[in-house]
């Protein structure tokens, strides 16, 4: 076939001007009258569309100086995933995350309930004791944190008085100190009342449990069998805090315990980054209702039937970042999307 009996071939619009034919469709006359026949875009429209890419703007330029190459980096995304499939219970998630938090919380204050039994422990006099007794008792009747810190607080300098050493007086005071501490998150209240409830004999298992999970080879994060044969070695010990992190006996299998243990060690890797991501999240979720304005109007005001303004053709702030953290969150063969952007 020649040049000139495949130019025949063509689509009439896919030829050059001088080619192409002046009548008939894909002609010089059609593409004229096309473009002349074109409607105005009502001066209303451009003016609402040049606001919203105002206001627009603000977002764009703080998700631009949050952004970082490590918030795209594969393990960083991996723990994204997987907290929001903890917080959702898709899956094999599903019934994990509140276990999840309760064991990071506990490897994280590991230090401070260790502090706190080992004080129980060695400080016994009546009136130690009786200090003991009644915050059991506080938490036995489920308080809210504001109310269990001020009755802490209370007894503690009624006992206080009464502790005549002064190691034990030291020991008093930062005994209180401690569960004033652990008590400033909810988890931390709640882990109290499980110890109490299920009378875990030592403490010390935390900081076993935590060698082993925040020693785990992130390297291969994404090889859950190997963290399974982990578990599966030291299974024995995990069972030891099922009922302390509220995990069904249903649940407490390899699986799960590596689903945990996965989502704890990644967390003490990445936390911090976290903050910065769900910064940016927020962010991008503000700059996200703006952005949907904006597409609305292109939907309503396509250029194949209006003539488009300078205006309308500028590129939209932010967007690249967007549809960035779109794809990266965004499952190529499910198309589920492991962040809400709405």
């Amino acid at each position: 076939m020649n040049e000139n009996s495949a130019s025949l071939e063509s689509s009439p619009t896919e030829l050059p001007w001088w080619n192409r034919p002046v009548m008939g469709k894909g002609g010089l006359l059609e593409d004229i009258l096309s473009k002349t026949d074109k409607k105005e875009i009502p001066e209303s429209i451009i003016a609402l569309r040049h606001k919203q890419m105002l206001d627009l703007k603000v977002f764009a330029k703080t998700a631009e100086a949050i952004d970082s190459e490590k918030l795209g980096s594969e393990e960083f995304l991996t723990f994204v995933k997987i907290k929001y499939l903890l917080t959702k219970g898709i899956g094999e998630y599903a019934e994990l995350g509140e276990s999840a938090r309760l064991l990071q919380f506990a490897i994280n204050a590991k230090d401070l309930f260790i502090s706190i039994d080992q004080t129980e422990l060695r400080y016994r006099n009546i009136k130690q004791q009786e200090f003991y007794s009644f915050v059991e008792d506080l938490l036995k009747n489920k308080i809210d944190a504001n109310e269990f810190q001020s009755k802490v607080a209370a007894k503690g300098e009624e006992i206080l008085s009464c502790v005549k050493t002064e190691e034990g007086q030291k020991a008093m005071t930062t005994h209180v100190k401690n569960l004033q501490q652990i008590s400033e998150n909810d988890l931390g209240l709640e882990l109290l009342s499980l110890f109490k409830t299920f009378q875990l004999a030592d403490y010390s298992i935390l900081t076993t449990i935590s060698d082993l999970i925040l020693n785990v080879d992130v390297r291969h994060f994404d090889d859950i069998k190997t963290i399974i044969n982990l578990v599966n070695e030291n299974l024995h010990i995990f069972q030891k805090l099922r009922n302390i992190i509220k995990l069904s006996e249903l649940h407490a299998t390899p699986q799960s315990y590596a689903v945990i243990i996965q989502y704890v060690s990644l967390s003490h890797n990445h936390g911090i980054s976290y903050l910065r991501f769900d910064e940016l999240m927020k962010v991008l979720r503000k700059w996200y209702r703006y952005y949907q304005k904006i597409l609305q109007i292109v939907d309503e005001y396509p250029e194949s039937e209006y003539k488009w303004t300078k205006n309308f053709t500028e590129p939209i702030l932010g967007e690249s970042i967007f549809l960035k953290y779109k794809k990266l969150l965004t499952d190529p063969k499910t198309g589920m999307v492991y962040y809400d952007f709405e």
